[in-house]
């Protein structure tokens, strides 16, 4: 050991001592975890590269399986074209049921909403005709619901009746729908309009006007039918051979749309017979009823009162 000639010198030698001991300390606990760091980089990249190479076979997979898919959807398609009419009428009736019933589903909670509210007005089968401030209801709307962000929109099957509490409405409208229902839907759906009506609520319903249809057709006056193009609605009938029985055959099928055909002494009396206390056969009413002419022309007006 060196002789220190003051005790000063000798504390300064072992501070130096002392801290150049502390460094190697130091030195020897943060380089190990260096190494181990560096280790677990390593091992973490080894399982990223595992788990690269287990994805790419996923995707191999799922590749083959929508191949395999594809395939499978060609030979469906390939029998159900080979099938007579009739078959392949009854595959698109069940693909577009199945496609209801996830709508009905869907549509549950948007009049759970409505529940408990009053004085609800209600477009039934509104197709384009989303009105603000309206409950709007049709199974699939001829327009984007979304661009009418002021309205509500809710689609639904009306064959399975009107799911709004009893007495929650102050007017149920509608217009060229309950021709479109099963005689047996639209006599219930009537009823349903009546139950969701609160006392001296209102029912319009606005239908298309067979009675002038076959009045004009008896008598052959051709300018009754002078603002539909039969061709655009017809194409099937050939240039040159079209006659008024034509406009006959759209109105009451159109393209087998339509299930049912009224007039106005049938919907006043079933309107009735459900207990609406007034039932008058009514007019065009501007800012409630369509105002296109064709609708104007072509469509008798009922208005019932509960």
């Amino acid at each position: 050991m060196p002789v220190f000639r003051s005790r000063k010198n000798f504390g300064i030698a072992w501070g130096i001592r002392a801290f150049f001991n502390l460094d190697a300390s130091l030195t020897r606990s943060v380089v190990p975890s260096v190494e181990q760091m560096q280790s677990r980089l390593m091992q973490a990249q080894s399982r990223v590269e595992q788990m690269r190479k287990r994805l790419s076979n996923k995707d191999r997979q799922l590749a083959h399986l929508r191949g395999r898919l594809s395939e499978k959807n060609r030979l469906v398609a390939a029998l159900r074209d080979d099938q007579p009419e009739p078959v392949r009428a009854s595959v698109r009736n069940l693909r577009d049921e199945i496609r209801i019933a996830k709508i009905i589903e869907e549509s549950a909670e948007r009049f759970r909403v409505l529940a408990g509210k009053k004085g609800l007005k209600v477009n039934l089968g509104c197709g384009e005709d989303i009105r603000p401030g309206w409950v709007n209801i049709d199974l699939a709307p001829g327009v984007d619901p979304a661009a009418h962000s002021d309205a509500a929109f809710i689609s639904c099957d009306l064959r399975l009746g009107l799911p709004l509490e009893e007495a929650s409405c102050d007017y149920v409208y509608s217009s060229h729908f309950f021709e479109h229902l099963e005689y047996k839907h639209g006599l219930q759906l009537m009823r349903d309009c009546h139950r969701v009506l609160r006392p001296g609520g209102v029912f319009r319903v606005s239908l298309p006007n067979l009675k002038g249809i076959f009045d004009a057709y008896l008598r052959g006056d051709e300018a009754y039918f002078d603002l539909i193009d039969k061709l655009a609605l017809l194409p099937e009938v050939e240039p040159g051979i079209g006659t008024l029985v034509d406009h006959i055959n759209y109105s009451v099928y159109q393209y087998g749309e339509h299930k049912y055909i009224y007039d106005e002494d049938k919907v006043i009396l079933l309107l009735q017979k459900i207990g609406y206390s007034s039932v008058t056969l009514s007019s065009y009413q501007e800012g409630m009823d369509p105002g296109e002419e064709v609708r104007r022309r072509y469509s008798f007006y009922v208005e019932a009162v509960k």
